[in-house]
C-alpha cells in the first residue's frame, strides 16, 4: 500500500509557485528573442510568401509556450493532459515552406527553454542559430538566383 500511496502523490498535482519577478522577466526575454528572430526572418529569409505578416505569430507563439511550459512544468498530471489535449488539436496552419516551419520551431523551443527557466542556454543557443542564419545567407548571397514574377490582372473577368 505505501507503495501506491506514493505512486499517487506523484501524480498528485503540486502546488509550486512560480516566483512572479522571475516569470515576468522570461517573458520580457521570450518577447525580446522573438522580436529578433521576427525581424532575421523577414531580413534573411528566403520563402516566398508574405514573410512579414507571418513572422508576426512568433510572439504570440513564443511567449504561448513558455506560459504553458511554466505551468505544466511542476506536475506529471498537467504535462501528461497537455500531451492527450495536444494529440487531438492539431496546428492548423498552412506552412508552405520547410523554411516557415523551421523558424516556427525555433519559436517554440525559445518558449520552451524560458519556460523551464533555462534562461542561460536559451539565450546563448539563440544566438548562436542566429549567427549561423546570418552567415548561410552571406554566403549564398553571391548565389542569389533571380525569380521573376508575373501578376496578371482583369477588370473583367470572363462570365461562364
Amino acid at each position: 500500500m505505501n507503495k501506491l500511496q506514493s505512486f499517487q502523490e506523484f501524480l498528485a498535482t503540486q502546488s509550486v509557485q512560480v516566483p512572479i519577478a522571475g516569470f515576468v522577466f522570461n517573458l520580457l526575454i521570450a518577447a525580446m528573442l522573438s522580436f529578433i528572430l521576427s525581424r532575421v526572418y523577414i531580413k534573411y529569409g528566403e520563402s516566398l510568401s508574405n514573410r512579414r505578416i507571418f513572422s508576426r505569430n512568433f510572439m504570440l507563439v513564443t511567449m504561448t509556450t513558455m506560459l504553458v511550459i511554466a505551468i505544466v512544468k511542476s506536475s506529471l498530471a498537467l504535462s501528461l493532459g497537455l500531451v492527450g489535449a495536444l494529440s487531438i488539436v492539431r496546428f492548423r496552419a498552412a506552412i508552405k515552406e520547410p523554411e516557415e516551419l523551421a523558424y516556427l520551431f525555433l519559436s517554440i523551443g525559445i518558449g520552451l527553454g524560458l519556460g523551464a527557466d533555462q534562461r542561460a542556454i536559451t539565450v546563448v543557443a539563440f544566438f548562436i542559430i542566429m549567427g549561423f542564419l546570418c552567415m548561410k545567407r552571406f554566403s549564398h548571397r553571391f548565389n542569389d538566383h533571380q525569380n521573376l514574377y508575373l501578376t496578371v490582372s482583369s477588370q473583367d473577368p470572363p462570365k461562364a
